[in-house]
């Protein structure tokens, strides 16, 4: 995790944000709000069916392509997720 996402956490915290996911080095990691801090989790309370491994390899594949195609592919992959 960056260190500019670190910086977040305590704002994310005081406005309540459940849950937050960051993506770094090629790991996606999502962190859930228990107690006023950030806890590391295998998998989001949001979205508890999707393959958090199978975003990162999204990313990976999608990352060079642009934004635009990124978006897409997601949403084309959430759909046969659901």
């Amino acid at each position: 995790m960056s260190s500019k996402s670190l910086d977040r956490f305590p704002i994310y915290a005081r406005l309540g944000v459940p849950e937050i996911w960051c993506y770094d080095s090629g790991n996606l990691k999502i962190y859930q709000l228990k107690a006023e801090a950030y806890i590391e989790q295998e998998k989001s309370f949001i979205f508890p069916t999707l393959n958090i491994q199978a975003i990162s390899s999204l990313i990976k594949s999608y990352r060079q392509l642009g934004r635009r195609t990124f978006r897409k592919a997601v949403k084309e992959w959430i759909k046969k997720q659901i």
